[in-house]
């Protein structure tokens, strides 16, 4: 949806950091944010929104005055985990996981978790030896950088998939608004 926005439809309809270009259409069970900084959630778009259930770290819920549910790493709600971030600058970061799909926001290191299908990642390329380590760990089906400006930083995201295929690792650039069926 832009920079690290990612929209989920399964059992769950789920937006994940509310920064999007492409506006969401429909109501959403769970808005997820992983961590504060203004790049992964605009408040104004944020409250364009329908959701039943906002989930975010307790310091960007008090930073932004947000009403919402605090992201304790270890909580789990109706199959979404609520994981470790290692946010570079953050004051509190999370990661989210539910069935298989993995989002970190702008962590280059990545939580311990199994049966990971996609991860969304950030794609910094002074970290990409990162990546590189931690998807030969989590063995994804896909890594599909996100968190780029597909105008002047795409060969971040470019240079991330070339380097990851070269390690045999499965990576694609997924456009905005683009449709992708796990």
């Amino acid at each position: 949806m832009g920079n690290s926005c990612v929209e989920i439809v399964d059992d769950l309809h789920i937006l994940i950091d509310p920064n999007y270009i492409v506006k969401p259409e429909y109501e959403f069970d769970y808005v997820l944010i992983t961590h504060e900084h203004n790049d992964h959630i605009d408040v104004e778009k944020l409250k364009s929104l329908e959701y039943k259930n906002l989930i975010a770290p307790e310091y960007t819920l008090k930073l932004y005055k947000l009403e919402g549910i605090r992201a304790e790493i270890g909580k789990e709600l109706e199959g979404i985990k609520i994981l470790p971030s290692w946010c570079w600058k953050s004051e509190e970061s999370v990661s989210y996981y539910y069935k298989g799909i993995l989002h970190t926001g702008d962590s280059a290191k990545f939580p311990d978790v199994e049966n990971v299908k996609v991860v969304f990642t950030a794609c910094f390329p002074d970290f990409y030896d990162d990546y590189v380590k931690e998807m030969k760990r989590l063995k994804p089906s896909i890594v599909i950088p996100v968190h780029y400006d597909p105008e002047r930083k795409l060969k971040n995201a470019e240079g991330l998939v070339e380097r990851l295929r070269k390690e045999g690792i499965n990576a694609k650039i997924v456009k905005i608004g683009e449709v992708m069926e796990i």
